[in-house]
Order: structure tokens, then sequence, then C-alpha cells
């Protein structure tokens, strides 16, 4: 046939064709004898003229799913039920009755079956119907979110998986089918949380926002709903002035600076990042950006544009901010008190302050209204109670201002810090002590603050809703009765989740029906750091205590994005649906993306092997991959490496063969991510050889031996070098980039400089 038509062009020319016109020729013809599926009546995809933009925006996210996953022709109307169906093979209607009058004109019921149900505004529904004899589906939900949720509930149910970096759809188009949609879902969990900014060039901190909206774009379809932005107060994200003392501190990363020199390993994943004469790695919204204020600039910029795309992606947004604690150059209004933290930034009440100083209250007021006015689109404010507090002078007074509260039934002072001295958490002892007097002077504090309603309005008027965060645990049974009024809570109870899991009788005793209850779900500690980690097996059980107990939800916790997809993909199916266990959603997601059973089989044994060494880690030496300096050569010690290392090391060894092992039998459509994965933790192990090293030449130099000290050295910096060459090959975000950034700051280059002092010595 092709062969005819193209003969049959050439001779109405005249006999032989030149072979460029000849070749245009057939193209043509084979244009002319393909079938297209253009020539097919397309489906229609109808949304309501005056729909929201969200529910506008829906409709052509079906769109592009539905081309890609059918190859059909597409077409998006404002029609009426009858010509919709006239005009096209499919009808698919986006919305709810009250945006869309095609939804509102079809019958109430379809064979006995309500096509309309009762929904709350996170209800979805899919729902397949025939409309004058074409096929069609209702995809809509109780608000404009819902229905984008929906919309990607669809693509989910198609074979379509959302990973934090990528969608992976289905090799092939499918066959067009729009039947057997019976689907109205609404959340187990109705507070889903994403956490943002945070601190240290591994996070968020260093992310453009390209980044961050890319991301949002991603957890928009996996159903978060809330965004919370970490804001620490040396970071230059808002500026306020209280008594003449004006808000000087603007920085990122706690003023840390990595510089990048040419000969840097792993520099060529850098290219692009680093600007300047020095080629410094930077967040680039912030590049060439020197003064306070122009850092603020950028600062306010960045944070509005995250807010814009959360907001415009159906989420409400919250700003998280620590209220008693200020940039250093307040210590004056302060009484002097001594900064602290990382590199002394920060200061707060200092042990004789008292918990109702008109000061105190007229600076943290002063930051809650800058925060409002420089962000007046906030929706949540969440205020984090101090980690570390010493503000404890005033406790008696604090106590006694607390205790009408709490009615008769009020506990006794001092059996509460018997029992933060003795529970099993981190926080004990005297920590445990004094992170219980610490908030009961804040809440006695922020009870005195919040009797001006005002302080939560925003320039529109509008109250924001107030959260309190990282409340002790021995108040938990009385957080109806001390909190502000109104005040929902966000529960921090330890750093991993591990140990969260092994004491959830603290979770029993929130009054989750009282107050508005949320647990921090740790997908990756800061403390652990530099190295792989998974929590999903963890994690199953607090969702299922959360469940239980009837908390609103979860934010989640986390650095770089690295291994979270398993994570972050339960945490999207068991936060609608109680079936969903930690398995059941990693078979969900790698059976689909890589094509086999058996190989998602092996990828639960390689998550596995994760889980148990960042387990191990957080079991003897939680803090062992903290990204600050002094990271590597804090293990500059003449002993013997601990035991547990070796068991540590043989975790990420099966790891990097069951991701090896998969890599090469998977679909290609998921074989970068394997081979991501399989180089992650093959960099682990050379660090985790470089520590090794390290001990070893401490040993050696304290015996005297230069020969060995310099060879375990020199051994010590090529497996640096070449973990950092390794994650050179595979960095997919800023977030890896800032890895090797920090690596190079706090290992390799301390490690060369340790290295030319021993040579020095032997010369």
């Amino acid at each position: 046939m092709l062969k005819r038509s193209s003969l049959r062009c050439g001779a109405l020319l005249g006999g032989v064709l030149p072979p460029a016109i000849f070749a245009l020729t057939t193209l043509l013809a084979m244009l002319l004898a393909t079938p297209s599926f253009a020539a097919a009546p397309p489906v229609v995809v109808v949304v309501g003229k005056d729909a929201p933009e969200l529910e506008q925006f829906a409709a052509s996210e079906l769109a592009a799913q539905f081309r890609r996953l059918f190859e059909v022709d597409v077409s998006i109307e404002n029609s009426s039920r009858t010509i919709a169906a006239q005009k096209s093979s499919a009808v698919v209607y986006i919305g709810r009755p009250a945006t869309n009058p095609a939804i509102k004109a079809l019958t109430l019921k379809q064979q006995g079956v309500d096509i309309w149900p009762r929904l709350s505004d996170q209800g979805l529904v899919l729902r397949s119907i025939g409309v004058d004899g074409k096929p069609g589906l209702i995809v809509g939900g109780g608000s404009p979110k819902a229905t984008l949720w929906s919309v990607y509930e669809l693509g989910r149910r198609f074979g379509v998986r959302y990973l934090l970096r990528e969608d992976i759809y289905p090799d092939a188009p499918q066959a067009f089918d729009l039947s057997g949609m019976a689907v109205v879902q609404e959340p187990e969990l109705r507070t889903r949380t994403w956490r943002t900014i945070n601190d240290f060039a591994i996070g968020a901190e260093s992310w453009p926002l390209a980044d961050h909206k890319r991301l949002l774009g991603q957890l928009a379809k996996m159903k978060f709903n809330r965004l919370m932005l970490s804001i620490y107060p040396w970071q230059p994200f808002v500026h306020y002035e209280v008594r003449g003392v004006a808000k000087q501190t603007g920085m990122l990363w706690f003023g840390e600076e990595y510089p990048i020199p040419r000969d840097a390993p792993g520099r060529t994943a850098l290219r692009g990042v680093v600007t300047g004469e020095r080629a410094l790695f930077t967040n680039p919204d912030f590049a060439g950006k020197n003064t306070y204020e122009e850092m603020t600039q950028a600062g306010v910029a960045h944070a509005s544009g995250i807010m814009a795309e959360a907001q415009r992606l159906g989420m409400s947004v919250g700003i998280s901010i620590s209220p008693l604690e200020f940039p250093r150059e307040f210590a004056k209004l302060l009484g002097g008190t001594q900064a602290r933290g990382i590199n002394g930034l920060v200061t707060a009440p200092g042990a004789k302050q008292k918990f109702n100083d008109p000061l105190l209250k007229e600076m943290v007021a002063a930051k809650i209204r800058a925060y409002l006015q420089t962000y007046p689109q906030v929706d949540s404010l969440y205020l984090t109670l101090p980690e570390f507090p010493d503000w404890d002078a005033d406790l008696d007074q604090a106590w006694a201002a607390l205790t009408p509260r709490l009615g008769a039934g009020a506990p006794q002072l001092s059996t509460l810090l018997k029992a933060a001295a003795e529970r099993r958490l981190f926080a004990n002892g005297q920590r445990g002590v004094n992170s219980l007097k610490g908030n009961v002077v804040a809440l006695a504090f922020l009870n005195e603050l919040f009797q001006d309603s005002s302080l939560l309005e925003r320039p529109d008027g509008r109250r924001v809703a107030l959260i309190l965060t990282a409340i002790d645990p021995e108040l938990f049974p009385y957080l109806d009765k001390i909190l502000p009024a109104d005040a929902g809570t966000l529960h921090f109870i330890d750093y991993t989740a591990r140990r969260v899991a092994e004491n959830q009788e603290y979770l029993l005793r929130v009054p989750a029906d009282k107050v508005r209850s949320s647990l921090i779900l740790t997908l990756a500690d800061d403390n652990v750091g530099v190295l792989s980690q998974a929590t999903t097996r963890r994690l199953e059980s607090l969702v299922k205590a959360l469940r239980k107990n009837n908390w609103e939800g979860f934010s989640t916790r986390y650095w770089m994005l690295a291994e979270l997809d398993p994570a972050v993909h339960y945490l999207s199916l068991a936060s609608w649906d109680e079936q969903t266990t930690a398995r059941s959603a990693h078979d969900d997601l790698f059976t689909i993306i890589t094509g086999k059973q058996s190989i998602s089989d092996r990828l639960w044994r390689g998550f596995g092997q994760i889980e148990q060494a960042t387990e191990l880690i957080d079991q003897n030496n939680l803090g062992f991959g903290f990204p600050v300096p002094g990271m590597l050569m804090k293990h500059y010690q003449p002993t013997p490496a601990p035991k547990w290392l070796d068991e540590l090391n043989e975790h990420y060894t099966q790891a990097m063969i069951e991701f090896y092992r998969s890599h090469g039998a998977a679909h290609p459509r998921s074989q970068r991510l394997l081979f991501y994965w399989a180089k992650r933790s093959e960099y682990v192990l050379e660090y985790l050889a470089a520590v090794k090293e390290v001990r070893e030449a401490a040993i050696a130099r304290q015996q005297g031996d230069a020969d060995q000290t310099l060879e375990h050295f020199e051994t010590a910096i090529e497996q640096l070098y070449n973990a950092l060459d390794t994650l050179s090959d595979i960095a997919h975000d800023q977030s890896d980039r800032g890895l090797i950034a920090v690596l190079n700051a706090y290992a390799y280059r301390p490690l060369l400089a340790e290295l030319e002092k021993v040579e020095a010595e032997q010369e």
C-alpha cells in the first residue's frame, strides 16, 4: 500500500524523483496511510466555565495524563452534558456540582447509585457513568484541592507512580477504558504536612525556588495538604526591630561557607552552582547577595514563592519559628544572656528572666507581627519551644500561673520533674528536667502573651491557626488545660522513628479528642545525617497508633530526599487506606516501576538493611554523621573501631548488593533510580572505610609508627576521594550537591590538613 502510494506520487510528477523529493513523498504517504488517534472523536474533559483555577488545572493535568497513558486526543471544554457526549468518544467531568453545571445536570442516580456522594472538603470521587450512550467518568472532590487529588488518584490507578523527583508511567499505551470506577475516599489522617527549608547545606535550605516548586508538584500528587516552612532566628527571611535594636543577622546554614576549589573531589557535580571568584557552594537564589539587606530581600522573595506555589496547589501554609530565640544582637535587651547553639548565633531568655517580663512580651510580639506582615498569606503559625532551655528561675511562679487551669487534678511539679529525669527518651536526666522546666515557664509566658488575641491576626483581619511544637511529654495529659485558647499541637517526642515507636505510651497520653494533635515523623535524622537512612517499617507502627488514637495527622522531618521515596509513598497511601502496610505500599511502588515482584522482594531486603543500619547508628552513636565541623576528625582517636561498625558495614554492603542486582534486571524506566541508591550505599561504604582508617592512623601515631600513620592517612584520603567521586556520578538534586560540599569542608580538607601536619612532623 505504502509502496503504491509513493510510486503513484512519483508518476504524477513525471518519472523518477530526486532522492530528497522521493523521501518527502514517502513520508507524506506514510502519514496518509497510518491511522491517527486524532482522527477518532476526542475524549472531552468538561470543566465548569467559572470553575476555580485549581479545578481548571486539574482538568489540564488529567488531559496530559490521558494523552500519555492512552495516546488519545483530549480536548478541554465547558460543554453541556449533551453536547459533550455528541462530539466525543468519552466524557470526563471534572469538579463538583457547585462548580460544574454539567455534573449538576446529571441524573442524581444511575442504576441505583448516587452519582455524587456526601463528601468532606477532602473527599474524593471517581465514578464511571454512561451519558447518552457514551462512556463517562466523574473525577471530583469536596473542594478544588480534592478534585486535583482525584485526578492524581486516577493516574495512580492507571499505573502512574509518583516519586519525589519524577513520575514513572507505564512504558506502553494502555487500552482506553473508563469502566469499573466506583471510588469514594476520605482520608484516615486529615493533616499531611511537609516540612521544608530547615537548616544545613544538605537540606532544603540549599534548594532554589525552582527545586521547591518541582517537589511541591510531586507532593500534591501524593495528596499532601500542608506545607510548613521551618525558619531559624539567624536566617534571612524576616526583618524586625525592638526598642532601637534591629535584626542584622541573615545567613544560611549557620553562617558556614563551603569553598569549592578547582581540585576538590566531586566538583564536577557542582558546575553551575558555584559562584564568584572564591567558588562557593550556595543556594542559587542567594548567589551574589552579600549584605544583610540583600540577603533578606532574596529570602523573603524565596519564601513567598514557595508559599505561593504551595497554595496554588491547594495546600495550606504555615511558618514554624522559635518565638523565644533571637539573633545574638538582641542579647543586650535580654540582659546579656550568652549566645548558644551551633556557632553561637541565638540568644534566649536566661535563668533570671521573669515569665511575665513586659520587655520579653514586646520582643516576641514584634517578631510574630513581623512574620505575619511579611507573609500575609500564611495560614498557620507554629511556635517551637526551645530545645535546650535554661529558663527556670521563675519556675515556681510560672507553675502557680498554670495550676488554676489544671483544676483539682493538678499534679505535683516535683512528680513531673522526677518522671522527666527517669524516662527513656533522649531528653532524660538533667536534660529532661531542664526541658520540662523550660516548658512550664514558656507555656506560662505564651498564655500571658496571647491574651492579646489580635497578635494572631493577619493584615486582612483573618486569624491564623496557632500550633505549639515540642511540648515536653510529661505535660501531654494536661494539654487541653494549659495551652493558649484554640491552640493545636505538633509533637516531637524523640529524634528518630525507632525511639518514638519504642515509646508509644506517650502517644496515648495526648488528649487528641480535645486538642488538634499531629506527630512529627522523622523520615531521616540530621544526627545520622550524611549516611543513607530508611524508616518505613517503624513509620507503619506510628501511623497505626495515630489512626487508633484519633490524631489529626503528621508532619515530616528529614534533610536529604535520598532514600525517602518508599517512606513517602507509604505515607501517601496509608493516610487514606487503613489496610495499607509498609510492605504492601512497597510492592505497590516497586512491582509497578521495576516490572517484577522478584525485584520488589530484593528491594524490600535492601531497604530493610538500610533501616537496620539506621537503627544501629541510632542505638550506638547518634550524631555519627551530623554535618558539622569535626564530623570526620572526631573519629581521630587512638582506640580501635567499635565492633558495631563492622555490623554497620555489613548492612550497607548487603543493601548495595541488592540494589545493584535489582538494577540489572529491572525495567529500564526504574534503572536510574536503582543505580542512584546502589551508588549511595557504595559511597557510605567508602566513607565508613575512611572512618576506620582515621582511627588506625591515630593508633599508629600514638605508637610512634610514622610510616603506618602516613599510610593510614593516605588510604583514608583515597577512600574519601572515592566517596566524593561516587556521589558526583549520581547527584540528583541540590541536597546531593550540598552533601559533596559539606564532605569537602568537614571531612576531605581537614583530613588533608592533618596529613600535611603529620608529614611536617616527620621532616
